[in-house]
């Protein structure tokens, strides 16, 4: 990955850069005028101290592995063990790998306090004191990516130290140098690459910060407002003190119904495969309607039946009630089931429309 233009979506280029306040693209000198006692290189430098000694650090001081992997969405592109990330592309010299895609995809996906500290360390600081300040070569494919909170801000505290300490030493006739071919725009000066880099900081580790609230207050409101399982018993089926016939998760707004058996409303069981299977598939269309769901959102389904059971004709009675939604289904032969006579037992899983 280059570090401005590939898996991150967010870098502006230094095109767009210029035309921002306090950067035009033009000598450095001529923002300054002549003022007395003015210095480039403190100025430059300052625009990130300051951030970072009297704002950034403290915010990072005490980030935990929690809050470092988390993400409140799916999906979200992270630092992630190698072998177990299914984005696009992925990369890393360790045991770990961060994940990413190019071109990337629009809109680009949500990304983890993992994968904001890695794209700093490696793509923002780590490939600009290679290339500028005479650090080892870094790139996203040879890094070994931090596998906890505590090694992630050390890597950053080391990249910015030798950041600070190279920019400290550039004179000012460095400081008005074109960049020359390290950089994806060769002809600006070094000082707009500087004042790059430190809007890149500034603005992904006020990220990390505003993702630390967010994971803080969401804990307080997860301690504060628990929220449980809803037990799922319809009028219609035999009450068992033993199991409950389905469960509503609130946080994923899906139900799970529990295995249903071809039993009636007074819990006997009918006789015969077909009638069985159609009573057990009623038992778990009664389940879906008191969660509010029905046939057409199930996205799992699983059939248990005994060996031997005529499966044909157990599915030409489960039509007559289930009709044509197509669905995942898991058809398992089995020896026997728990409760003698029982021919066939049902379980799914659904979802629960808004």
């Amino acid at each position: 990955m280059d570090a401005d233009e590939r898996g991150t979506g967010e870098m502006a280029t230094y095109e767009q850069e210029r035309s921002g306040p306090g950067s035009s693209g033009k000598d450095p000198a001529a923002h300054a005028g002549d003022a007395p006692g003015f210095a480039w290189n403190r100025t430059l430098r300052e625009q990130w101290e300051f951030h970072w000694n009297h704002q950034i650090r403290e915010r990072l001081r005490g980030l935990e592995d929690a809050e470092y992997f988390w993400s409140p969405v799916r999906d979200a592109w992270s630092v992630r063990e190698r072998g177990t990330s299914s984005a696009p592309m992925q990369a890393g010299s360790g045991d770990l790998v961060i994940e990413f895609a190019y071109p990337q995809p629009d809109p680009a996906p949500f990304t983890t306090i993992a994968w904001r500290l890695g794209h700093v360390i490696v793509g923002v600081l780590g490939a600009r004191n290679a290339a500028h300040f005479g650090a080892a070569p870094v790139s996203y494919e040879s890094w070994t990516y931090a596998g906890d909170a505590a090694g992630a801000l050390e890597q950053l505290e080391t990249q910015l130290e030798v950041w600070l300490a190279g920019v400290r030493g550039l004179t000012e006739e460095q400081l008005r140098a074109p960049v020359g071919a390290k950089e994806p725009y060769p002809e600006l000066s070094m000082a707009d690459l500087i004042q790059h880099i430190h809007r890149e900081l500034i603005h992904h580790l006020s990220e990390v910060c505003l993702l630390r609230d967010l994971y803080l207050h969401t804990e307080i409101d997860a301690e504060e407002n628990p929220v449980s399982n809803t037990r799922l018993d319809p009028a219609e089926l035999a009450y068992n003190p033993a199991f409950t016939q389905g469960v509503i998760a609130p946080a994923g707004r899906i139900v799970y119904v529990g295995g249903q058996l071809g039993t009636d409303g007074s819990g006997a069981v009918l006789e015969g495969i077909e009638a069985q299977t159609e009573q057990a598939m009623r038992n778990v269309l009664a389940v879906l309607a008191a969660a509010g769901s029905g046939p057409e959102h199930v996205v799992k389904m699983t059939i248990y039946l005994v060996a031997g059971a005529d499966v044909q004709a157990g599915f030409a009675a489960s039509r007559k009630v289930w009709g044509e939604h197509r669905t995942a289904i898991t058809v398992v032969s089995t020896a026997g089931h728990a409760r003698p006579g029982v021919l066939v037992e049902i379980d799914a899983v659904a979802t629960i429309p808004e």
